[in-house]
């Protein structure tokens, strides 16, 4: 997941505050410091990226390559080019900014704290997220020996962390931190703060990719009583009754993972016994909830189309076909009001069972296996049966990995493509999925 998702937070990184520019003995760096800060916090991105480049480059004459005053200048030019979208040169300068603080400065310094955290989230982006846990524990390490375990200055680097960790297949290490992340948001916000509600999703997020679904539904249910108790009825609840009922299709489809799955997490307000009470909630409940709760609060097409998908998706996966249908025309004339019915213009497999070997499934030895994408041509007709489906990019090498992807396509059960609101066939639809192949030995 990808899942996991990139976080919110991971968008929001700030340019460095006072530092060499700030303070800057020429008058040309200091105007082409204002320009770029100006540009900056405008949301001018482009526009601030030459003052950016210029300050780094007056800077570099001045004080010279290894000089930690370059440090700032580095940071916030990263961080420019991470707002336009390019990452890879964003790491580049993250980078250069780490490599001149650690030439000359305490491997502690509060200043590394931005530049370890740039270089994590750019690894992120570029989906190499196992190399962004090394620069993120860093930055954590930081701020905790600065200011203490329990330090809300860590929030943001934190769940960036619990990304990488999540990407390098390190679970363990995520659930962890995410234990930790809430601790310090109830510690900094207070026990009913509504923003310990997103923390709750988050978590939720992390259990359901590790195949815990029972426990992120819990998660999402206790998401759904703070947003309750809070703003009763409130729209800001249904990402979580979503999140309730995908989870009850999930474990109906996959079962439980082989993790502790009977255990409530530490950071439910619940004992064990209770957890064995709690009622199943109806995933077709929890999404006639949701829909209510738009009925009051007024129109928003966008979400109740998605909640409508959601809505057909339980149908269809209870085996109700022509309610599924009928749930998915509803939708497709909500999405058709917010102006974007592209949610349903693809087929998309609503009861899918990847094989063992999909990256999804587990991770293998990257020193013997390599990652594929396997895609497969696909006619799905307009009740979502599949009509034919071939390999797309055949390779003798991932011949077993194509046999099984191809059989987990043609086993799976299909939403249709809808056009005009009405579901249609659709000949050359590509299906990817991304798989290990193991490396040929070597003839010695």
């Amino acid at each position: 997941m990808r899942p996991l998702l990139l976080l919110t937070l991971l968008v929001m990184l700030p340019v460095a505050g006072s530092g060499a520019e700030d303070q800057a003995p020429t008058d040309e760096r200091a105007a082409a410091y204002r320009e770029f800060r100006t540009r900056f916090d405008a949301g001018e991105f482009q526009a601030a990226l030459p003052a950016a480049t210029q300050v780094v480059a007056l800077t570099l004459a001045q004080s010279g390559a290894e000089s930690p005053d370059m440090a700032n200048p580095l940071t916030n030019l990263a961080t420019t080019h991470y707002r336009l979208g390019e990452f890879g040169k964003a790491l580049d300068a993250y980078r250069r900014a780490v490599d001149v603080l650690d030439l000359q400065s305490d491997r502690t310094d509060e200043r590394l704290i931005r530049p370890l955290h740039g270089t994590g989230a750019a690894l992120l982006k570029l989906e190499r997220g196992a190399e962004a846990v090394a620069p993120l524990k860093r930055a954590i390490d930081i701020i905790r020996h600065r200011e203490g375990l329990r330090a809300s200055a860590q929030l943001p680097v934190l769940h960036a962390l619990i990304e990488g960790y999540a990407a390098a297949g390190l679970f363990e290490d995520a659930d962890r931190e995410h234990v930790n992340a809430y601790n310090v948001a109830e510690e900094r916000w207070g026990k009913n703060d509504l923003r310990l509600a997103d923390q709750l999703m988050s978590y939720a997020r992390l259990k359901e990719q590790m195949g815990q679904y029972t426990a992120a539904r819990l998660l999402y249910i206790r998401a759904v009583q703070m947003w309750d108790t809070a703003k009763p009825g409130a729209t800001g609840a249904i990402p979580a009754l979503r999140g309730v009922t995908r989870n009850l299709r999930l474990a109906y489809i996959h079962g439980s993972s082989t993790g502790v799955e009977s255990e409530v997490p530490s950071v439910l307000p619940i004992t064990s016994s209770d957890w064995l009470a709690m009622p199943s909630s109806d995933g077709e409940r929890s999404l006639q909830n949701a829909l209510q709760r738009l009925d009051v609060a007024g129109p928003d097409p966008a979400l109740r189309g998605a909640v409508l998908v959601d809505l057909g998706d339980w149908y269809i996966t209870a085996k109700a076909g022509t309610r599924a249908i009928a749930a998915w025309r509803d939708a497709w004339a909500a999405l058709a009001e917010a102006g974007d019915t592209s949610l349903l213009a693809a087929p998309a497999p609503v009861v899918y069972r990847a094989p063992q070997i999909a990256v999804s499934q587990r991770a293998e030895d990257p020193e013997i296996h390599v990652v594929r994408e396997i895609q497969v041509r696909m006619g799905i007709s307009a009740d979502g049966s599949v009509l034919d489906a071939s390999i797309a990019n055949p390779d003798p090498e991932q011949e077993a990995a194509e046999r099984a992807v191809i059989s987990a396509a043609r086993r799976a059960t299909w939403r249709p493509a809808f056009r005009d609101g009405q579901p249609v066939a659709t000949g050359d639809f590509v299906f990817r999925e991304r798989v290990y192949v193991k490396l040929p030995r070597s003839a010695g």
